[in-house]
């Protein structure tokens, strides 16, 4: 029996140990840079651009987009590398002359070259040998001066498969690495083959797949840190709606707002809260853009650090654009230091509008009184787009 669990255990280690590796998500530099340098792209396309431009834009985007390494070996030079084979070949073929031809084919068996370097010991070089049987026969179409437009089709179409098949499970910036090397290298081939459009349909896609496929954003947090002791604003206020914000509530990012806290001190009654997004207007109002629905409560007495989620409300919200502001809002009450949610901060400026019932109203415009020398003890967790 002992003996018969040494080996099961020994079968389980074992397998431990050969098990394949997951596949992990790399990339270099953000999304955000990805998405900017393939939207350049695109217009550069857009203006009928010499292909050297092109190359050139395309090189300068895989450098700083993929210099990750997967599987052992960097993404940019994988790409790179294979990318200019196909590009050579293309060249090649709209060569003006035998001599010219033969360059470019020697260009791509460089590349090749370099690639066999990288490659050395890995699973990938066998692969790279399958290149160079399919160059050969090219280059001796070249020299025979002869077509060889199906070859080069079938060679991209094998460097392809070796990418899909080699990164199998791999992203860059959440693509798969198989459609990325597809894309960037379509973009070479047709501009190499006077298809500017084709290309820039090719460049298009990517920027489509890295838009949809990028990996979720950090939620970001913003407004007051929530350490200042809170104190009743020393001010009166009207038995009616009342808002309160200040400059640090300013959105960061155009998003979506997760949560709200709020900390408060000892408030003598119960208070429904709601909280509003307005937009500045540039003249110093700011019009309503939307207001959560139901309120929250905070109960009287219970001084701290209130939490409380948009998933609870009864619509989607908080939809914002950069530059909005959040606000904290209340319906009114006549009991006197009823807010308690601010903290001494003498460069900082607490804003305020009191109006009639209706002022929490999409569309409504607000005029701010200034409270210098208080914040508002209210944080924001946005979700960027």
């Amino acid at each position: 029996m002992r003996s018969a669990m040494l080996a099961l255990v020994a079968t389980m280690l074992v397998a431990v140990a050969i098990a394949p590796a997951g596949a992990s998500a790399a990339g270099s530099g953000t999304s955000d840079e990805l998405e900017a340098s393939l939207g350049a792209l695109v217009s550069q396309l857009g203006n009928g651009p010499a292909p050297s431009a092109v190359h050139a834009s395309k090189a300068k985007l895989i450098a700083a987009a993929f210099a990750d390494d997967v599987k052992g070996v960097p993404a940019a030079r994988v790409i790179t590398d294979l990318d200019c084979v196909s590009r050579s070949v293309q060249q090649a073929r709209g060569a003006s002359s035998k001599a010219a031809a033969k360059r470019r084919i020697a260009a791509a068996k460089a590349c090749r070259a370099d690639l066999a370097k990288l490659a050395a010991g890995t699973a990938l070089a066998g692969d790279v040998k399958g290149i160079a049987t399919r160059l050969d026969p090219i280059a001796a179409r070249v020299s025979a001066g002869r077509v060889f437009g199906a070859m080069a089709t079938a060679l991209r179409k094998y460097q392809s498969s070796v990418v899909a098949r080699r990164f199998a499970g791999e992203t860059l910036h959440g693509v798969p690495f198989g459609q990325v090397y597809d894309d960037l290298e379509c973009v070479d081939v047709k501009v190499e083959a006077g298809r500017a459009s084709g290309a820039a349909s090719c460049a298009k896609r990517l920027l489509r797949r890295a838009k949809s496929l990028a990996p979720a954003k950090e939620p970001i947090t913003f407004g007051s840190d929530l350490t200042g002791t809170a104190v009743a604003l020393p001010a009166t206020f009207d038995p009616e709606d009342t808002e309160f914000w200040t400059s640090a509530l300013t959105v960061p990012v155009d998003g979506m707002v997760t949560t709200f806290r709020l900390k408060t001190g000892d408030s003598p009654v119960d208070l429904p809260l709601r909280f509003s997004v307005v937009r500045p207007n540039g003249n110093g109002t700011v019009t309503v853009i939307t207001t959560t629905n139901p309120v929250y409560p905070l109960k009287a007495h219970d001084a701290g650090v209130h939490t409380y989620p948009t998933s609870a409300l009864s619509f989607a919200c908080c939809k914002v654009k950069k530059g909005d502001i959040v606000t904290i809002d209340n319906s009114g009450t006549t009991t006197r230091n009823a807010y308690v949610w601010f903290a001494a901060a003498p460069a900082m400026t607490t804003f305020s509008h009191t109006s009639n019932g209706l002022s929490q109203n999409a569309g409504v415009v607000w005029t701010p009184i200034e409270h210098p020398g208080y914040e508002t003890l209210v944080q924001v967790v946005v979700q960027p787009d």
